[in-house]
């Protein structure tokens, strides 16, 4: 299957906001546990530390949701790059993150 490169462009134009919202759903429902989980341990006859390794992965997999995100975004940038020098993508403001995205090291977090 050939595609023109404005066939390209509206196809990625479909995909990528779809593929950033997964992430933000993934990161609210992972929320969500983490709430219910905290909230169990608050229930008559559990111990205090009940689940706290469980706490610790689910907060890990929330750390990598992130980093995962802020690639994502890196990912947003550079199609947009690439589709300004193909002449496939128009400016259109609000829709794409910042030119200045910053390197945050997440991994600073876990220290």
């Amino acid at each position: 299957m050939t595609l023109n490169i404005a066939a390209a462009a509206a196809r990625i134009g479909r995909h990528l906001p779809e593929a950033e919202l997964s992430l933000d759903n993934a990161l609210l429902a992972s929320a969500r546990l983490m709430e219910s989980m905290l909230l169990a341990r608050q229930a008559d006859g559990v111990e205090v530390f009940t689940g706290q390794s469980a706490l610790v992965r689910l907060a890990k997999t929330q750390r990598t949701l992130l980093t995962s995100q802020h690639d994502m975004m890196r990912v947003h940038q550079e199609l947009l790059s690439i589709g300004h020098e193909v002449k496939a993508t128009a400016d259109e403001p609000g829709r794409c993150p910042s030119g200045q995205l910053q390197d945050v090291e997440l991994d600073r977090l876990s220290a």
